[in-house]
This record gives structure tokens, C-alpha cells and sequence, in this order.
């Protein structure tokens, strides 16, 4: 991981883009009223669409992190910890925004599992950069 993204460093410069954009969709997909998405066959299976937005969301917040960070001992923990609260957080404004959406606990078990999957991901990652003691700075 280390000699690709020091080989090819728009890898590491496209992170924060990727993330930015994959958080602004989640927001537009999980936030504004259903009727005002189209219907996407992707999203038809609505938990694995869950477990699938926030699994990406941790990841790559994690592999920001990991690429950004001068220390390689991040706590991946607190990592998906967050990636857990903010999709609680989600669901807490569906019930409380108006409109036709509605919060629901299998949602945020959907988004905690896709979490936790990104987590055990990412688990690899640091280990090995931890192995090769070489950091991205």
C-alpha cells in the first residue's frame, strides 16, 4: 500500500474528494424526501444499500486517516464508533425532519454492521504500514 501510493499519488490526493462526495450522497440519499430521489435498482434491497453506504463512509474516513496522519496508530475503534453515531444521527433526523422519511432501528443496525465491516477492513491496512514503519507525510 505504501509504494502504490507513493508511486501513484493520486491515489492518495483523491481521499478527501472520495470521501467528501461519498458523504454529501449519503446525505442526499438517506435526508431528502424519497420522492425527490429517482428510483435506483441498487438501492432496491434498502439495508444492504445501508450496510453498504457506511461500510464505504468508515473506510475511507479511516484510510484518510491512515494516509494523512503522521502516526500510524489510529485508534480504529473510535474510527467506526463515529461511523456508528453518525448513522444514528441520520436516523434521528429522518424522525424528526418533516417529510415522508422514517427512522428505523434495523436502518442503524444496517449502518453499525457496515461499520463494524469496515473496521475489521481496515485492520490490515494499518497493520502493515505499521510493519513497513514507513508513513505518508
Amino acid at each position: 500500500m505504501t509504494d502504490l501510493l507513493q508511486r501513484y499519488r493520486f491515489l492518495r490526493t483523491a481521499i478527501p474528494p472520495v470521501f467528501i462526495l461519498w458523504t454529501l450522497l449519503m446525505l442526499v440519499l438517506t435526508l431528502l424526501p424519497s420522492e425527490s430521489i429517482p428510483e435506483a435498482q441498487v438501492f432496491s434491497y434498502d439495508k444492504i444499500g445501508h450496510f453498504g453506504m457506511f461500510a464505504g463512509w468508515t473506510f475511507f474516513l479511516g484510510l484518510y486517516m491512515i494516509a494523512y496522519k503522521e502516526k500510524v496508530d489510529i485508534n480504529l475503534f473510535l474510527l467506526m464508533m463515529a461511523g456508528i453515531a453518525f448513522g444514528a444521527f441520520i436516523e434521528f433526523m429522518q424522525y424528526v425532519l418533516p417529510g415522508d422519511r422514517t427512522a428505523s432501528w434495523g436502518d442503524i443496525i444496517a449502518n453499525a454492521i457496515g461499520c463494524i465491516a469496515a473496521y475489521l477492513a481496515l485492520h490490515p491496512v494499518k497493520n502493515y504500514l505499521k510493519r513497513s514503519r514507513k508513513t505518508f507525510s
